[in-house]
């Protein structure tokens, strides 16, 4: 019985670990947490960019279909100011002109004021 007891005894002390094994387990882990932490911010700026990548491809395939529909557009605003209000054709040319500025000036006081 009492050499039960001690041998009890010599297991509880091999199992419980040492102040230093706990810190050392600490500090593992906590580098394992910093590790996957920088792993995991890596990741999301490596998909960011692939994102940004397939949205500017998008971008520079539509950019010139929308201002070629955008030019049109205006286009046929001119020709029906010119049918409609029976103005002459540079008339027409000039009030649209006039509108286009005065939206493309607004838009970019606008922006300025936000800086």
């Amino acid at each position: 019985m009492a050499q039960e007891l001690k041998s009890m005894e010599r297991v509880e002390k091999l199992a419980r670990p040492s102040i230093m094994a706990l810190v050392r387990g600490a500090i593992d882990d906590a580098k394992q947490l910093l590790l996957g932490h920088y792993e995991l911010k890596k990741y999301q700026a490596e998909r960011g960019i692939a994102k940004a990548k397939s949205a500017a491809a998008f971008a520079a395939v539509g950019a010139p279909f929308a201002f070629v529909g955008f030019v049109l557009l205006v286009l046929m605003v001119v020709h029906l100011l010119n049918e409609v209000a029976s103005l002459p054709l540079w008339g027409s040319y000039g009030i649209v002109a006039v509108v286009l500025l005065a939206i493309g000036g607004g838009l970019l006081f606008a922006a300025k004021k936000r800086l």
